[in-house]
């Protein structure tokens, strides 16, 4: 039987097509090895912070409905969380858009042309593995335009990262790799680290109920200058 084998962030997973009416579903099966990069520089605060305010919702000029980019991972079926997310804030009032992690650039030029075209409004970026990696590539580019993201959310990326200091507040939450602010940077960052809490595996971390709403309450925050929907009861 034909069995794909990949790793992302220490965590090896194989996957074989099943036969029959289930063709096109997937088998999962967690290899014997997991490991956890325990070199990687931890700036470890899992207790929650506070969302700073946007530069981008400081004078009335700068205002615009907040607009969230959730980026999903490997081959865009092990990210099903940022599907929930996007829901959830949708049903809020938010906009929530959902792309996978090899959409970046496409993502930066989107907001790029946004902003430059007058919507100042907060921006969030949520990432869940490889889409936790290209959500900083996206901060990244827009820090070449000054462009300001006022939250970044990662699930558990495949790497250390620093976070440009265009980002008012980062919140990771990890199994394997710390992120840290990068020089000059003024932002809040808090590394969330979970490598201790066998329940939680990297395929499931962005579906973990208790980090899905502190994530919405981030976003709310983050926003809370830009009228929306009340928030309903979540379970």
């Amino acid at each position: 039987m034909l069995r794909i084998t990949f790793c992302v962030a220490g965590a090896c997973l194989s996957f074989a097509p099943l036969t029959g009416s289930a063709a096109t579903a997937f088998r999962l099966v967690p290899s014997d090895a997991v490991t956890i990069d325990q070199s990687a520089p931890r700036y470890v605060q899992n207790s929650a912070v506070p969302v700073q305010p946007s530069t981008a919702r400081k004078s009335p000029q700068a205002q615009g409905p907040e607009k969230v980019y959730l980026l999903r991972g490997f081959l865009n079926i092990f990210s099903l969380g940022m599907d929930d997310l996007a829901v959830k804030l949708q049903a809020d009032g938010i906009s929530a858009t959902v792309m996978n992690h090899a959409e970046a650039d496409l993502v930066a030029s989107r907001i790029v042309t946004s902003y430059n075209g007058g919507d100042r409004g907060p921006i969030v970026l949520i990432g869940h593995s490889l889409g936790a990696d290209a959500i900083v590539e996206v901060a990244d580019g827009l820090a070449r335009y000054n462009i300001p993201v006022v939250l970044m959310v990662l699930f558990d990326g495949t790497e250390p990262h620093q976070i440009p200091a265009n980002v008012a507040t980062a919140i990771n939450y990890t199994k394997h790799f710390m992120v840290a602010p990068a020089t000059g940077s003024s932002g809040i960052v808090s590394n969330v680290d979970l490598s201790g809490d066998a329940s939680v595996d990297h395929l499931s971390i962005d579906t973990v109920p208790s980090l899905q709403a502190q994530t919405l309450d981030y976003v709310l925050q983050a926003g809370s200058a830009v009228p929306h929907k009340p928030v309903s009861h979540r379970q």
